[in-house]
């Protein structure tokens, strides 16, 4: 055996990921990268091209789109080639937070058979992983969304002065930032961000800066919200090639990551959330699962409530204006020591290849 499969359904970030995993394993990986602007038919005709190219001994999954997850469910069945799915989100819960109960209980469906057809489940975070095994999937590993921990490093304090600099910042002031994608989900009235914009028409204290990395439809909504007294405080930089998210992340103070609390947030890892850690960046958390497991001393937990919900923005107001410079720097380094510990790709790696070597060993036998 010489080469595996890997399908990626969500983007160029998981096609990273799979390749930076894969790095550790004795064969190659023959990646097929679903175009997310063609049709799902088509997509779904390039997938099973691909499953059909060559008896593959196993194919790596890494998302759970449509596309994909049919075709290799389609072809564990008829040709019996094994497959692995990796994934972030619980996908029922996904739709049921985003579209409602209806379209949760389908694709919770959906959800189940694509684990009971699968060889193993590869989870971004432990509760996944144990989601999955009780829908079906015969056995599991926790792969966390890793970081490359020499991209980024802990800034000097001229380092953040220079990064502020060049975002237009106040070198004196707290700077609250969030990166990610700013899609506005029409049912929550929510994207990355809001619960920033809101919360600094609230504060009494005027050294507070608020930074939003990320770009998509939501933006607008955010910049329809910014208090014209408080534009010169809000930087919402777009979009940034990878390579300079890293300058981006020292200008930063406290990184956010808000999530719901229900079926869908408090099953994630963010991938944002090792970026900040590596980079020194102490983090401000909804109080799910994560926080307290991946967290802890490198940053807050944030108050509990939907982040779209004006009783969240009101209390997180009020955190703000009682935080402190010191308190954020004694979290820098905790954070950079919680990357090292928990998200370093060179361990992760590892542990993927012996999960893969596992299942390729059992599969074999069959």
């Amino acid at each position: 055996m010489s080469e595996i499969l890997g399908i990626v359904t969500g983007g160029p970030g998981d096609a990273r990921r799979l390749r930076t995993l894969a790095a550790a394993l004795p064969y190659g990986l023959v990646l097929e990268e679903v175009d997310r602007s063609l049709p799902r038919a088509e997509s779904a005709r390039r997938i099973r091209r691909a499953l059909a190219s060559r008896r593959w001994p196993l194919v790596v999954l890494e998302g759970t789109g449509i596309a994909g997850g049919l075709s290799v469910i389609r072809s564990a069945r008829r040709a019996g080639t094994p497959y692995v799915v990796s994934s972030g989100d619980p996908i029922g819960g996904f739709f049921r937070t985003v579209k409602g109960p209806v379209a949760g209980r389908l694709f919770e469906r959906y959800e189940r058979s694509l684990y009971r057809n699968s060889a193993g489940y590869v989870g971004w975070s432990p509760y996944l992983t144990g989601m999955a095994i009780s829908m079906g999937a015969p056995r599991g590993v926790t792969v966390e969304g890793g970081v490359d921990l020499r991209a980024f490093g802990v800034a000097s304090d001229a380092d953040r002065a220079a990064a502020r600099r060049s975002f237009g910042i106040a070198p004196d002031h707290l700077v609250l930032g969030v990166v990610g994608s700013l899609k506005w989900t029409e049912r929550q009235q929510y994207c990355y961000g809001l619960e920033l914009v809101e919360a600094l028409r609230r504060v009494r204290r005027t050294d507070a800066t608020v930074m939003i990395v990320g770009d998509g439809d939501g933006r607008s909504q955010l910049e329809a919200r910014v208090h014209p007294e408080l534009k010169s405080r809000v930087v919402l930089t777009g979009k940034l090639p990878a390579d300079e998210v890293p300058r981006a992340l020292q200008a930063f103070d406290v990184g956010f990551v808000t999530q719901t609390l229900d079926g869908l947030g408090s099953y994630r890892l963010t991938t944002k959330l090792p970026e900040y850690l590596a980079a020194g960046v102490p983090v401000a958390m909804s109080p799910i699962p994560g926080y307290f497991d991946y967290v802890g001393d490198a940053g807050w937990p944030l108050p509990e409530g939907h982040p779209a919900s004006a009783t969240f923005h009101d209390e997180l107001a009020g955190w703000i204006d009682d935080l402190d410079a010191g308190a954020v720097s004694a979290r820098r380094a905790p954070a950079r020591a919680a990357a090292e510990a928990r998200f370093n790709y060179d361990v992760l790696s590892r542990r993927f290849a012996s999960f893969i070597e596992h299942i390729l060993a059992v599969t074999s036998t069959r």
